[in-house]
């Protein structure tokens, strides 16, 4: 128990550190990969459950349960950020950069922290009935956690390396990969439980 206390505090120190200046972690090799990875997995939870929340007003008997959707949306978030992960990894190796499928974890996860806070302001104005500013919310915090943050990501690797080939190309590459691998996940994924969900909540 005092040891889950610790690491407790560890991790909201981190986060308050990570709201504060979101990018000291970034070269910091010392900052522990389970904070990253606690990260990701509360922005997971907490958004898949937010989803369910914000769609209360549409739920009918037939509706997913509160597990289904937060297990099914879990998921596939999860699958989302492995397709993050596939598009850095391939980029770096191609273009010869330093990174670890680890390391890469560690620099993406504590970007979260800006999600995180906004995925639980929108759990919050569920409870008090503002569905359509929750959703806006919702959807920014999608667009920073598998968008913006590996974009950055990339291009931050890129430009503070030397490459034989331009840094821009290696952007360019990195969108390539992230849409073919996007487009094969959410074609996989049409025809089972999590694209009924998705259809449901109409993503």
């Amino acid at each position: 128990m005092e040891q889950l206390k610790t690491d407790a505090k560890n991790f909201f120190n981190y986060l308050f550190q990570q709201l504060k200046t979101p990018s000291t972690h970034f070269h910091k090799t010392t900052d522990s990969l389970q904070n990253s990875l606690l990260s990701i997995v509360l922005f997971i939870l907490l958004t898949a459950a937010t989803f369910h929340t914000t769609l209360s007003s549409k739920l009918t008997a037939l509706s997913p349960t509160f597990l289904q959707t937060t297990l099914y949306l879990s998921i596939f978030f999860i699958l989302l950020v492995t397709v993050n992960l596939i598009a850095l990894k391939s980029t770096t190796s191609l273009f010869s950069l330093p990174g670890s499928v680890q390391e890469l974890t560690r620099k993406i996860g504590g970007f979260y922290v800006i999600p995180i806070t906004l995925s639980a302001i929108s759990l919050l104005l569920t409870l008090a009935q503002s569905f359509t500013l929750s959703t806006i919310l919702l959807v920014v915090a999608l667009f920073i956690a598998f968008i913006l943050i590996p974009l950055v990501t990339i291009t931050k690797l890129l430009f503070n390396e030397t490459t034989s080939i331009d840094s821009f190309y290696g952007i360019l590459f990195y969108m390539a990969v992230t849409t073919v691998a996007f487009t094969l996940l959410t074609t996989f994924l049409a025809d089972t439980a999590i694209g009924e969900i998705l259809r449901f909540i109409q993503i």
